[in-house]
C-alpha cells in the first residue's frame, strides 16, 4: 500500500486508516486542531482538551476495522471528541452536584453555636480591654492591625525585646481569662 499525500490526510476514509503510517499522519494533523476546538468550545484546560483528543484517537484506532470503510473518519473522529466532552461535563456536573451535596450536609451553625461564638467574642473583647494600656496597645498592633515586633517597637519607642515581652504577658492573661472557653 502507498501513503497518501499529506495533503488529503484530513479526509480519509476508515479504509485509508487501517494502513498505521496514514493513521499516524491523520493523527498529527488533526490533533492539535481537535486539542484547540475542545479548549474553545467547550472551555477546557489544554491538559484536559489533551486528554480528551487521546482518548478519542484510542477510540477511532480500536473501532478503525469494525466501522464502515466508506465513511469519512475525520467526521467520525469530530463525533466521537464531541461525545467525550459531553461526558467529561455531565462528570463534571455530577462531581459538582456530589461536591454541594457534600457542603450542603455539614451540620451548618446552630443557634446555641452562634451563641457561644457570641460569648466567647465578647469575652475576648472584654479581657482584651482589662489589658494594661501599654499591653493592649502592643497586642492590638500585633493581632488587629498586623505589625510585626519591630515595627510596634519603632511605632512606640519601645525596644523589640520589651515587645516580646508585654505580646507574652498578654498571651499568658488571655489564656487565664479565656480557660472556660478552650476545651
Amino acid at each position: 500500500m502507498t501513503l497518501l499525500p499529506e495533503s488529503r490526510q484530513q479526509d480519509l476514509s476508515f479504509h485509508d486508516l487501517r494502513l498505521e503510517s496514514n493513521f499516524e499522519t491523520f493523527f498529527r494533523v488533526l490533533y492539535p486542531q481537535l486539542c484547540v476546538y475542545c479548549k474553545i468550545k467547550y472551555n477546557f484546560n489544554m491538559h484536559l482538551a489533551e486528554d480528551i483528543v487521546n482518548t478519542s484517537f484510542s477510540k477511532l484506532w480500536e473501532a478503525r476495522h469494525t466501522l464502515n470503510p466508506t465513511l469519512s473518519a475525520k467526521a467520525y473522529l469530530f463525533k466521537i471528541v464531541n461525545n467525550q466532552c459531553l461526558n467529561t461535563l455531565k462528570h463534571q456536573k455530577v462531581q459538582d452536584q456530589y461536591t454541594q451535596a457534600q457542603l450542603n450536609a455539614a451540620d451548618p451553625l446552630t443557634a446555641t453555636d452562634d451563641l457561644d461564638l457570641k460569648q466567647l467574642r465578647d469575652a475576648i473583647d472584654i479581657a482584651i480591654a482589662e489589658l494594661p494600656d501599654q499591653m493592649r496597645k502592643i497586642f492590638e498592633l500585633n493581632r488587629h492591625d498586623g505589625l510585626k515586633y519591630s515595627e510596634i517597637a519603632a511605632l512606640l519607642h519601645l525596644s523589640v525585646k520589651t515587645v516580646e515581652t508585654q505580646m507574652s504577658r498578654a498571651l499568658l492573661k488571655l489564656r487565664k481569662k479565656l480557660a472556660a472557653f478552650i476545651h
